[in-house]
């Protein structure tokens, strides 16, 4: 029998938005936390919870944006402590289709055993796909459900990270020690990817902030230097061409291009010189 927890992060989110997206899950799980990221003068998080009116839902918060890793872990021990089996981790902008869940809980049931690192849904999905239950190195937090049971046996979520390449580095670091991760290519997420536009040049131009270049950056050069073998040379090469050389030569394009591109320089750097944790030098 699955006892699910959820969270959901939430930072500087659209109230009306969450509150859609989070019903899309919230009627079958026991318990949802949103972790508030968002400063405490600047949150709308109670107008969320008036709107859910749910006893299910409670909103914890340490006042700043604690991204991704520590929110986890944390509610991860509280979860273990409580008798929960299972936790649901969300983004604030991502919903399944409608009947998707209920399906995917049924999935997970009918596949479960003691070895499971993370299952994953599809991402997206044009339309219902044929059921289609696959191993892969690793999902994306957003629809990720974990046993508890695997995520305490393997030490978490790695914090250093802070948010970035999180979900890669558990799925890979699980994979080293005989953990499967399963994706249910037939159970639709619709998850936002990225912000990018196309700029009238022609060019494809991405807005991350400079704070979110910064991880997102640091974070992939330092697994690529840690699991070597989970990534070919090619898709390491093309990961710098473009995220690196190519985003670096059309910065002037994008809002904010010095401080972006002293994101990219420090971002390398560190990885360079494998420096983790948080560092909010570009918000």
């Amino acid at each position: 029998m699955l006892k699910i927890i959820g969270i959901v992060t939430a930072y500087y989110p659209q109230p009306d938005d969450l509150e859609t997206n989070i019903n899309s899950y919230l009627p079958w799980i026991d318990r949802l936390i949103i972790w508030d990221n968002t400063p405490h003068e600047q949150s709308i998080i109670t107008q969320v919870v008036e709107q859910l009116n749910s006893d299910k839902v409670e909103v914890r918060t340490t006042g700043k944006n604690e991204y991704l890793a520590y929110p986890f872990n944390e509610i991860t021990r509280w979860a273990d402590q409580q008798g929960y089996t299972h936790l649901l981790t969300m983004d604030q902008d991502s919903c399944f289709a409608p009947g998707h869940f209920e399906n995917y809980l049924q999935a997970i049931q009918q596949i479960e055993n003691d070895h499971i690192a993370a299952y994953g849904p599809g991402l997206n999905l044009p339309g219902y796909a044929d059921e289609n239950i696959q191993e892969v190195p690793y999902v994306i937090t957003s629809g990720a459900i974990y046993p508890i049971n695997s995520l305490l046996q393997v030490s978490l979520f790695n914090q250093g990270l802070v948010i970035d390449t999180v979900d890669i580095e558990y799925g890979l670091r699980t994979g080293t020690k005989g953990y499967k991760t399963f994706q249910l290519n037939h159970i639709n997420l619709i998850h936002r990817l990225g912000d990018k536009e196309k700029h009238w040049t022609g060019l494809i131009i991405n807005h991350y902030s400079a704070q979110r270049t910064y991880y997102y950056l640091r974070n992939t050069l330092w697994i690529f230097k840690h699991y070597p073998e989970a990534f070919t040379k090619r898709e390491q090469k093309s990961f710098i061409r473009y995220n690196i050389i190519h985003r670096t030569l059309k910065i002037e394009l994008e809002k904010y291009p010095l401080k972006k591109f002293q994101a990219i320089l420090a971002a390398v750097w560190h990885a360079h010189k494998n420096k983790l944790g948080k560092y909010d030098h570009f918000i």
